[in-house]
């Protein structure tokens, strides 16, 4: 079996974001379970707005599709804005649409959802919808997804909930995994 790809997408623009902290930590949790990983934090995801074609004179972009073609699992990380995942998530979700070929879209890969917010329904909401979005685009979302709701996670000092909620992204992370390994061993 060869080493699996993960790709994880952080939709914030805010430099050191809770989003980016996140994404960070689950690639570095891919590679300790000896996924090769990339991170595309949310200053990475700055496409213009999505268009059909765009992505061939876009190198950036072209280098992030690539990425996606090449991954067996996929993690997004969005920050809640108004209930929903942020418009520069959903924009570089959309250039998606670009990916055809025997294997479409995200089709059968595994997707892990994390929603970051500062209150549980606005989190709940965003989770939500990061999963809807995976099925659209023929993914597999985890059955386990996580929120996290406290601004200060994943900072300098760890607390107990930081502890249970990497624990949680673990999870999630390694059920990315797992779909991977269930798809390899069938074939």
């Amino acid at each position: 079996m060869s080493e699996p790809s993960i790709v994880v997408l952080s939709g914030s623009l805010r430099a050191g974001s809770t989003c980016d902290r996140v994404a960070q930590w689950c690639a570095r949790q891919g590679e300790v379970f000896g996924a090769a990983t990339r991170c595309f934090p949310g200053a990475a995801l700055q496409f213009p707005f999505y268009r059909p074609g765009l992505s061939g004179s876009e190198p950036a972009i072209a280098d992030f599709l690539e990425a996606l073609a090449g991954a067996e699992g996929v993690v997004l990380v969005s920050p809640a804005y108004h209930g929903t995942v942020s418009g520069l998530l959903k924009n570089a979700l959309d250039y998606v649409n670009d990916l055809a070929g025997p294997r479409p879209f995200l089709d059968g890969r595994a997707v892990g959802c994390v929603a970051v917010g500062a209150g549980v329904q606005g989190a709940v909401s965003t989770l939500t919808t990061l999963r809807t979005v995976a099925h659209a685009l023929r993914a597999w979302p985890t059955p386990l997804g996580v929120i996290v709701t406290d601004p200060q996670a994943f900072g300098p000092q760890e607390t107990a909930a930081d502890e249970q909620c990497r624990a949680r992204m673990g999870e999630m992370v390694a059920q990315v995994l797992v779909r991977y390994s269930t798809l390899t061993l069938r074939t």
